[in-house]
């Protein structure tokens, strides 16, 4: 199937979609930093000797801190995005973000060609004897596997293709940047959100954005790259349980 280019304009130019991307983005982390401090403050409540800084982080990498914040952020985060899209409609809320159901043989084959990108990442990674320490640390911390799950593998990937592969991809596709500024801007965006890997990771990051927002372009179903992210995301959380195991 060739893919079509849009055929609504888009409710708001290339700088007010970027900017309220990052007024997004902003919220997000001002809720998650709000959640963080709240939990500081109870440590240092309960033992006014611990030093600040010490307990600032270690909830930096605390996994069950990290859960509550992202599923409360993220909710609150994707529920702006439904404001804002329905505060200024170009099309409906569906028609913009790609809320498509794809058929089964595209479900399949970006899956499993995200099998293989995955494999071919790690192989990288072993290459350069890279030992991912982040997600085993949250994984340590979490005291409540569940919710981590929950946090990393439905609200995260729910908010962030939300906003990257459906707010923002949507808005720079119907500008004169097209489907190809697209792609790279939202894979640009989202990797440097994740500011808490090493620079190859952050790398690989951008690489699968890319083949995200491919996904996207091609389907024109947000739920391919929603599904192939909330499958990264568990393999690599199963992944880490089975080696701290």
């Amino acid at each position: 199937m060739r893919p079509s280019p849009s055929s609504s304009p888009p409710p708001w130019t290339v700088w007010e979609i970027l900017g309220l991307t990052v007024f997004v983005l902003v919220v997000f982390f001002s809720i998650t930093s709000a959640i963080a401090s709240l939990f500081i403050t109870l440590q240092l409540s309960q033992d006014p000797t611990l030093d600040p800084q010490v307990v600032a982080r270690s909830v930096e990498g605390n996994g069950f801190v990290l859960s509550i914040a992202t599923i409360i952020a993220g909710s609150c985060s994707s529920g702006l995005i439904y404001y804002l899209l329905k505060r200024r409609p170009a099309s409906t809320i569906k028609q913009y973000l790609a809320l498509r159901t794809p058929r089964w043989p595209s479900w399949l084959i970006w899956n499993g060609l995200l099998i293989a990108l995955i494999q071919l990442s790690d192989s990288i990674l072993r290459a350069f004897k890279h030992k991912e320490t982040f997600t085993e640390s949250l994984y340590q911390t979490s005291h409540n596997p569940v919710l981590l799950y929950i946090a990393i593998v439905g609200i995260a990937p729910l908010f962030e293709e939300l906003l990257f592969r459906g707010f923002l991809f949507q808005g720079l596709q119907s500008s004169p940047l097209g489907a190809s500024g697209a792609i790279v801007i939202s894979a640009l965006l989202w990797a440097i959100l994740h500011v808490q890997y090493g620079l190859l990771v952050i790398s690989q990051i951008f690489v699968f954005g890319l083949f995200f927002g491919v996904a996207r372009w091609r389907t024109h179903s947000l739920f391919i790259p929603l599904s192939m992210h909330c499958i990264n995301n568990f393999l690599a959380l199963l992944i880490t349980s089975l080696k701290l195991q």
